[in-house]
């Protein structure tokens, strides 16, 4: 038990059995490091026990369902009887259910196994956080579709399930992958066989759900399993050509300019067709079933996620449309003053473009950063400061003293200089207290008051002692 709580709230996501026998990944519980090889066997020894509780729920299901098979044929003696006593009766209906539940399951072990192998703890987790919403919604979409309520609707519902757990395993994985240094060319061809074989079941079952609609020419649940396999085959696309960008680029050794903007109209085109397809889903539901409560939160996900991307996208072509003009060269004397090293790409600079916080960056590498953030890399300041105006007076206001200043105690030559260092002076205050603001607006730096509290709790016997009572549950 210690063990497992160890495993799922102390290692990182890349955390695996070979990385137990590196001592400088080994963590530690209350200060005290944990013998690798005793780890290892902790991990193995847990996988293992969850592997035998499914094994031996799976024999005992076979070994009564055949029981009940065998008293049917053998009571009855002939086929049809046995058939209806097996439908009819409460107890082997019950049986026959739980074993096709189990060999869905055992399924689903089986295409993990094969094309991922064992799951992260980051992927266990989304799974289970997903898992939850996405049966929630699945019940609200039962009480819209009651009248077709059947067996079959919920062997279809468990199959769904299924195949969005799948989806959502693969996208974490490509995830993964493309964040990891070195991948094993083995975890290449998985990983391609396993977006491809999604996208054959998408296909499927999609073309199985389409004849019912196609043959009766009315609306029936079958539009409901039409649109979710719909969206699960078009965000497997999406998610294989994400993954085609990774190996290009790779391929490039990490050379390909484009690949961002590419990247980023994928996933804006994505999100389209996405919030059409929920729109379309919507008005049809609606339109012959009622409001479709379960369709709401993915419909509200998903038109914000677009709107983002297109308000993203509009500020960075706007930013990017007169970078020369915005944005000044940097001089000799301000390269030799400062730090004459890119920070985004870590290499020596000969000529860069300075940003109102005074930093300084490749021309090249400040694009390719304006397409995913707007913030500048070193200081977190707004690249572009908002268009009101108080950033206008405030300017102005701070750099009337420094003209004053100048006028009061230099000379006519020294006096640009003056004004020009306080004008940059007042420029990097500005971008400070920017920055300061963004940070006090977001959720991941808590109240001054709240931090402390935290921090004394955690300190004090009581916190020490709460903590470790914890673990030892």
């Amino acid at each position: 038990n210690l063990g497992h709580r160890f495993l799922r709230y102390e290692l990182p996501e890349s955390f695996s059995d070979h990385d137990c026998l590196n001592l400088n990944k080994t963590p530690q519980i209350l200060g005290v490091p944990l013998d690798p090889p005793l780890l290892v066997g902790v991990i193995r020894r847990g996988r293992a026990a969850e592997m035998i509780r499914l094994q031996t729920y799976a024999a005992f299901s076979l070994l009564a369902t055949t029981s009940a098979v065998y008293y049917a044929f053998s009571s009855r003696e002939q086929f049809y009887p046995a058939m209806v006593y097996l439908s009819s009766s409460k107890i082997c209906f019950v049986l026959l259910l739980n074993t096709g539940l189990v060999a869905m399951c055992t399924t689903w072990q089986l295409v993990k196994r094969i094309f991922l192998g064992t799951l992260r703890e980051a992927e266990v987790e989304q799974l289970n956080e997903q898992s939850w919403r996405e049966v929630v919604e699945i019940l609200f979409a039962v009480t819209i579709f009651r009248q077709d309520f059947s067996v079959a609707f919920l062997a279809m519902v468990a199959a769904l399930l299924l195949v969005k757990a799948l989806h959502w395993l693969a996208q974490k994985r490509v995830d993964y992958i493309e964040t990891t240094p070195s991948v094993p060319m083995l975890s290449h061809i998985r990983i391609v066989s396993f977006m491809v074989f999604l996208l054959a079941v998408d296909c499927i079952f999609l073309s199985r759900s389409l004849m019912p609609l196609i043959k009766n020419r009315e609306a029936s649940v079958a539009i409901f399993f039409s649109f979710e396999y719909m969206i699960l085959a078009t965000s497997t696309v999406s998610i294989f050509v994400k993954y085609v960008f990774y190996v290009s680029d790779m391929l490039m050794e990490g050379q390909w300019e484009k690949k961002a903007v590419y990247t980023f109209y994928l996933e804006l085109i994505s999100d389209l067709v996405h919030l059409f397809l929920y729109m379309l889903f919507f008005v049809a539901i609606f339109l012959n079933y009622g409001v479709p409560l379960h369709l709401i939160r993915e419909l509200y996900e998903t038109f914000r996620s677009f709107r983002i991307r297109v308000s993203d996208y509009v500020r960075y072509r706007k930013i990017t449309s007169n970078m020369n003009e915005r944005f000044p060269d940097a001089t000799a004397d301000e390269l030799n003053a400062s730090d004459a090293t890119c920070i985004i790409c870590r290499e020596e600079m000969t000529t860069a473009k300075k940003l109102l916080c005074g930093h300084l960056f490749h021309v090249h590498c400040l694009r390719s950063w304006l397409e995913r953030q707007h913030t500048c890399p070193t200081c977190r300041a707004p690249i572009v400061p908002p268009d009101n105006g108080r950033t206008a007076s405030a300017q102005q206001h701070g750099a009337q003293p420094g003209v004053q200043l100048a006028a009061g105690i230099g000379a006519p030559g020294s006096e640009g200089a003056t004004s020009e260092n306080m004008n940059r002076r007042q420029a990097k205050l500005e971008a400070a207290a920017s920055a300061a603001s963004i940070y006090g607006r977001s959720f991941a730096y808590p109240p001054t008051n709240t931090l402390n509290r935290l921090l004394f709790g955690l300190s004090s016997s009581a916190g020490t002692w709460w903590l470790a009572t914890f673990l030892r549950s």
